[in-house]
């Protein structure tokens, strides 16, 4: 999401869950080789390194991660999922050009695989190069073999809004909401850039599709805070202000509204 006071995330936070979901696809699919007999011994070793790699990463284990990424490389440098899984955390260790180089070893290693690409773009709106990301991220979007499409466009959206670009932004979150009608992030996530572009009742509207298909997070109390403010609603922004420190008291979005209240 977008930072805007009490209501935004950070976008590294908020597509740092579509990227490890995305992973845990990925590695799903080197798994699935290790059941054949195509692999030699040091792509088998190569392939399950990267695995635990990619799951030491996803567990905050930043040592244990870097020695198994770079174990697997060693047995094959072509290994695609360690490329990948080593440019995310090389990123995390604020390795901007180490990181793009395995970006793009691990796009040209497996082309179909589109978390890679996902994951890339990620990357490159976290670094502020938000037109080069939007590309990634339709081209993500575009590739046959992804399952989930709208997840890539909602995430060129997001970071087109993160850019303060919000034409950019609206035209993908449309995307992909026809993509997927029922696609609860994009639903926010359009109410957000609404009410980033003035247009309460709008974003209101699609705050209630939100509500319609997913339940509240600490996310979307926020931003349903600043949406009922925003119409003059002050009864119901209590009512979500309420809820938000009760259940989600630990989030930053309580802790923010707290401090700023």
């Amino acid at each position: 999401m977008i930072k805007n006071g009490q209501t935004m995330s950070n976008m590294k936070k908020s597509l740092l869950v579509c990227s490890l979901l995305a992973l845990m696809s990925g590695v799903s699919g080197c798994a699935s080789k290790t059941k054949f007999g195509h692999l030699s011994s040091d792509d088998k070793a190569s392939t399950f390194n990267a695995e635990l790699g990619t799951n030491y990463l996803n567990a905050g284990e930043l040592e244990n991660a870097e020695i198994k990424l770079q174990r697997a490389l060693e047995q094959d440098p072509n290994n695609a999922l360690a490329s990948n899984t080593y440019g995310r955390l090389l990123a995390v260790l604020d390795d901007p050009i180490g990181a793009e180089q395995a970006f793009t070893k691990s796009i040209r290693l497996d082309p179909k695989r589109a978390e890679y690409r996902n994951n890339y773009a990620i990357f490159l709106c976290d670094n502020g190069r938000t037109q080069e990301s939007v590309a990634q991220f339709v081209a993500a979007s575009e590739n046959k073999f992804y399952r989930t499409p709208e997840y890539a466009l909602d995430n060129a959206g997001v970071c087109a809004m993160d850019a303060n670009q919000l034409d950019l932004a609206e035209t993908h979150l449309r995307s992909a909401i026809r993509l997927n009608p029922n696609f609860a992030p994009s639903m926010l996530h359009m109410a957000e850039l609404k009410l980033k572009s003035g247009d309460a009742t709008v974003a209101d509207a699609y705050y209630s599709r939100y509500l319609s298909l997913a339940r509240h997070t600490a996310g979307s109390l926020a931003v349903g805070i600043d949406v009922k403010q925003a119409i003059g609603d002050q009864a119901a922004a209590n009512e979500l202000a309420r809820s938000l420190v009760t259940h989600f008291p630990r989030s930053s979005q309580a802790k923010t509204f707290v401090a700023q209240n």
